[in-house]
């Protein structure tokens, strides 16, 4: 029997043993499921949904008659029944439930925040209550129908069932979340729209302000610098004129005023531009070289009025021919520049450009402004490229500036695709640099470099204690095929020379820096001609502090040539052909004259006839009389009607003509000139805007209606001798053209091989072919032209000389087409006596234009 007992127990306990394993088991795998329990509800952001998917997963781990779960309501905190299974206990849990709410055992369950067991109504059933909250948040309350067998439910399944209901709790955390979000975002979209149908009402508002304030800007400069042009040009004449100190003074002041506001007024207007995004840059062809040597003519004076040494220089590497907007780019270097001179008290200031990177079609330049100047502390670097900033307030009121210029320059580099920085040292100086990407001209427009025989090989002595200036003067020798050599005192110089002399191989050129220490230029100069050896010498002088009666006091020394330093390259080539060709002329018989930059560009000058078209009585006194006073001749009319007119009868080399005129403004007479079959003379002619309309668009116009160039109102000298150098020279300004060493005429003037070779697409070929039917047919019409002349047969005179003046254009003998146009006018008017007079010339224009073809067939 005991046996028996002892088995029936071991049987119940085995049996008690699976029943736990089985729940053990069955745990376990809930626990396992959690996770995905996890995954799902974070991914519902309504209530029903998460309440649904936990009653599905307590089911499966306590067997309960009914699960009911309650939320609880936003607005008003009631328990609100969301899900019940089964549905046909529902009714059942409500009621008992009310009774259970009434009877205060939510409140109990609230308050142990934990699973808490209720008898029904009747004391017939038991219910599990259960907290759905977070730690901090009531969410809702479980409550489950006790199973009706009343079998014990495992504490770990309790366990679980307080698991689940905080998973539930805090996805319904989340829900709320969500959906305020997705309520917030609703908000936002709504205000987005509505904010970006404001800012498109705003944007036209804005466009129309902006074309308001770009007229407004563009009448304001036209009616500021009209007066400016007559306050400032009148000054400049009253300066030339005898003054009293005082009146000079005041003179002084007036123009110094005047430039002052107009600098401010284009620092405002450029700023104002460069904020709206107007600002469009210019995609022209320029030279760099030329470029910078326009800088120089506008910066170097005041640096030499202070003592310091300027000095420009571009390295060999650096293409000259490129495409951009060189406007732009003097405007940055004049400001970096003009900084640098306010800034240094002794010392040099320098332009170096670079090459930083090229390829096939674009170059990328470095331009920097070296100076010894006051330098800048470390601590305030970082405000010099703000608007309106400098180092500190008293650097304004000591030097004065609206701080508007580097603000300025950084964002015109930028726009050009560079960058702009500075390297400064306290005490020591500072060098600004910016970069610019540049086009660079196509391969077919680069013109061979001719190095002309009177200079190629030519040995010359360089005199200069500053190592820059020795540095730039040596490679512009070396560019040109010349022989070198340096010094840097005047003691070190006499021995060179003595040392050339020894060993057969003198230097036949010297240029000589004026102030140099312990020996300046002109006591070397003077030791030079006493020198039997060395007294044969050509003697060129450069000086940064050139005064009144410099000239003849070097011509009496012996000097062949004088220049005051900037000496742009082309200056200098120049008078180094001058000074060897008239050696060779004189035999060393007689000094020849001193050769001076004013001297090279007189004979020039004389023949240039420049037409002025301007309706403003002022400016055209202004215009007229600044000509004159840079050695120009000028006509004017009074509107473009007469410009045309006057076009019909002289065959002007300019044309300045003003924009806004009565009867016929320029942009309609241009377009008259223009066209071939209008009478005049030249529909080539260079016609260059004059304008009191700088504003965007304008200098287009003026470019679209036919003109070559565009310079804006006040006209200042400077500006004015550049622009009319830069079209008159436009053959002969650059220092690689031919020149001859038996005549000051350019080889150019006389033969324009390159003009030919252009026009004819490089094909030497054709241009040989073409030269020599020139050269058979012209001694043709010579012969026939001195016929008509010993005949009196005017009409056949000026039928010939018309032939011989088409004939000698199209090859490019300018120099011969000039002779031949002023006999075809004398011809016409039938003055038989100024034809025979300029036959001479004819003949002798054609010689030296057969000699120059020969030469280069």
């Amino acid at each position: 029997m005991d046996k028996h007992i002892s088995t029936n127990e071991l049987i119940a306990r085995m049996e008690y043993l699976e029943e736990n394993r089985r729940y053990i088991q069955n745990a376990l795998n809930m626990v396992l499921s959690l996770g995905d329990f996890q995954e799902k509800i974070s991914k519902k952001y309504d209530h029903h949904p998460i309440f649904i998917e936990a009653e599905k997963r307590i089911r499966r781990i306590i067997p309960f008659e009914a699960r009911a779960l309650y939320a609880v309501e936003e607005d008003s905190s009631d328990l609100v029944l969301s899900v019940c299974e089964p549905a046909d206990l529902k009714q059942f849990v409500e009621d008992e439930v009310e009774f259970m709410i009434d009877d205060n055992l939510f409140g109990w369950a609230i308050r142990e925040r934990k699973g808490v067991i209720v008898e029904s109504k009747d004391h017939s059933r038991r219910f599990l209550l259960h907290i759905i909250a977070t730690h901090s948040q009531i969410r809702g309350m479980f409550v489950g129908l006790w199973p009706s067998h009343g079998e014990r439910i495992p504490d770990v399944s309790l366990d679980l069932l307080s698991i689940i209901l905080m998973n539930t709790a805090n996805a319904l955390e989340s829900a709320k979340f969500y959906d305020l979000m997705r309520k917030q975002n609703i908000v936002l979209e709504e205000k987005v729209k509505e904010k970006t149908k404001e800012i498109e009402n705003q944007a036209v508002v804005a466009e129309a302000a902006n074309m308001a304030k770009s007229e407004f800007l563009a009448n304001m400069s036209h009616e500021i610098r009209t007066p400016m042009n007559g306050i400032i040009g009148m000054t400049s004449l009253l300066l030339g004129t005898e003054l009293s100190t005082e009146q000079r003074e005041f003179a002084e002041t007036i123009r110094n005023s005047g430039d002052s506001l107009l600098t401010i007024i284009n620092d405002i207007l450029d700023f104002s531009k460069i904020e709206a995004g107007k600002v469009d840059l210019e995609h022209i062809d320029f030279d760099l070289r030329v470029a910078l040597d326009e800088v120089t003519d506008l910066v170097a004076l005041k640096a030499y009025e202070k003592g310091l040494e300027y000095v420009a220089m571009v390295h060999p590497d650096v293409p000259s021919l490129l495409c951009g907007d060189p406007g732009r780019l003097r405007q940055i270097l004049i400001n970096l520049v003009g900084n640098a001179t306010k800034f240094t008290e002794t010392g040099e200031v320098a332009i170096r450009v670079t090459l930083d990177d090229e390829n096939t079609t674009h170059a990328t330049v470095r331009f920097s402004v070296t100076d010894t100047g006051i330098g800048i502390p470390k601590d305030r670097m970082d405000r010099l490229f703000e608007s309106f900033s400098q180092v500190d307030s008293s650097t304004t009121r000591k030097f004065g500036g609206t701080g508007l210029g580097l603000t300025i320059s950084k964002q015109l580099a930028e726009i050009m695709g560079g960058h702009i920085g500075v390297e400064s040292e306290e005490g020591k100086g500072s060098t600004f640099w910016f970069t610019a990407v540049l086009e660079k001209q196509p391969e077919g427009k680069y013109k061979r470099v001719v190095v002309p025989e009177d200079i190629k090989g030519k040995r010359i002595l360089i005199v200069d204690d500053n190592a820059t200036i020795r540095y730039v003067l040596r490679e512009q020798l070396k560019s040109w095929g010349c022989r070198y050599g340096e010094a840097s005192s005047g003691v070190q110089a006499l021995e060179e020379l003595r040392q050339a002399v020894a060993g057969k191989d003198p230097f036949e050129i010297s240029i000589l820096d004026m102030q140099m220490p312990e020996m300046d230029g002109e006591t070397l100069g003077k030791k030079i001609k006493q020198n039997p050896d060395l007294k044969n010498t050509i003697l060129v002088m450069m000086t940064s502090m050139g005064q009144r009666g410099d000239a003849r006091r070097f011509e009496d020394i012996g000097f062949a040539a004088y220049l005051t330093k900037p000496v742009k390259q082309s200056k200098l080539y120049d008078c180094l052909g001058s000074v060897v060709g008239l050696q060779e002329d004189t035999g060393n018989e007689q000094p020849a004259a001193i050769v001076t930059r004013h001297s090279l560009a007189e004979d020039k000058k004389r023949r240039v006839r420049i037409l002025l078209a301007e309706d403003n009585i002022i400016n055209q006194k202004v215009v007229i009389s600044t000509l004159k006073k840079l050695g120009y001749n000028a006509d004017a009319v009074a509107n473009g009607k007469e410009a045309v007119k006057a076009l019909e009868m002289i065959p002007y080399d300019v044309v300045l003509m003003d924009c806004q005129m009565p009867e016929m403004d320029g942009y309609e007479a241009t377009g008259e000139i223009r066209k071939r079959s209008s009478k005049v003379l030249d529909h080539e002619v260079p016609v260059i805007a004059i304008t009191a309309n700088v504003m965007k668009g304008d200098r287009k116009k003026c470019l679209n209606a036919g003109m070559d160039d565009y310079l804006p109102k006040p006209i200042y000298p400077n500006e004015l001798s550049d622009m009319l150098e830069k079209w008159i020279g436009k053959q002969d300004a650059s220092q690689q053209e031919e020149t001859t060493g038996s005549n000051k005429e350019p080889v150019q003037n006389i033969f324009d091989k390159a003009g030919l070779l252009d026009r004819l697409m490089g094909d030497e070929a054709l241009a040989n072919e073409i030269l020599g039917e020139f050269l058979e047919d012209v001694p043709r019409n010579v012969t026939a032209l001195k016929e008509a002349l010993d005949n009196g047969d005017a009409p056949s005179i000026q039928l010939r000389a018309h032939t011989i003046k088409g004939q000698s254009a199209n090859v490019g003998g300018e120099a011969l087409r000039e002779t031949a146009f002023e006999i075809e006018k004398a011809g016409e008017s039938g003055d038989l006596e100024t034809v025979k007079a300029r036959m001479t010339e004819l003949e002798a224009q054609f010689d030296r234009l057969r000699k120059a073809m020969n030469r280069t067939m």
